[in-house]
């Protein structure tokens, strides 16, 4: 679990200085503010609303999940701008480690996901909730694991094809791209290949 978390903080070290090379240094820069809005997604995607029925998207709220976890790395390499990388990489998988390994009960899914935001609204690191609110959808750790190295190569595709400037195609032949994400990683085993066999099946199917 170590090696896959660094491998995960690395990745998204990496991706946040393809977009800024000085990113852990810029204050403009709010993560736990960018989780507040992808949990407040997750509970609507989930359901909250009592007047009327609502069936949870479960495969919804894992993708939120996913895209929190972005943002909860960054947060938490974020806190360690004065270590070298690698050394801030080791200490936030240590820390994060110990969450994964809980099994205790994790108890309902809104009470913890408006914990998680609460948390971030502070600025905290909602360590527990997010693993709990992971464990309440069945979520695992793998899970976590392979759809975080897809949705990072996701990401990169899209910076790749004018995501900055506003000329990228979210919606291909009626279908947005988490969509044929999702195709390619249900087809693809998790392993060493998997993240140029990810950008590989996208650039197939994303229209010329």
């Amino acid at each position: 679990m170590i090696a896959q978390l660094r491998q995960m903080f690395e990745m998204q070290n990496k991706l946040n200085a393809a977009i800024n090379p000085d990113w852990i240094n810029d204050p403009s820069q709010d993560w736990h503010c960018a989780v507040v809005v992808e949990g407040a997604e997750m509970i609507d995607h989930y359901g909250w609303k009592w007047w009327k029925h609502q069936t949870p998207d479960i495969e919804q709220v894992h993708l939120e999940l996913v895209d929190i976890w972005h943002f909860l790395m960054s947060a938490e390499l974020k806190r360690h701008p004065a270590l070298p990388i690698d050394e801030a990489i080791v200490q936030s998988a240590r820390i994060w480690e110990d969450h994964f390994n809980q099994t205790q009960d994790s108890g309902k899914f809104l009470p913890l996901a408006k914990a998680l935001v609460g948390k971030s609204a502070l600025s905290d690191m909602p360590y527990s909730e997010f693993c709990k609110v992971m464990k309440v959808v069945e979520f695992d750790f793998d899970a976590l694991y392979k759809w975080y190295i897809g949705k990072n190569v996701l990401n990169y595709f899209r910076q790749d094809h004018g995501y900055k400037d506003g000329s990228y195609i979210k919606v291909w032949n009626g279908r947005e791209d988490n969509e044929h994400l999702a195709d390619a990683l249900n087809s693809l085993a998790c392993d060493a290949s998997l993240a140029d066999n990810v950008y590989q099946a996208l650039s197939k199917v994303y229209p010329s």
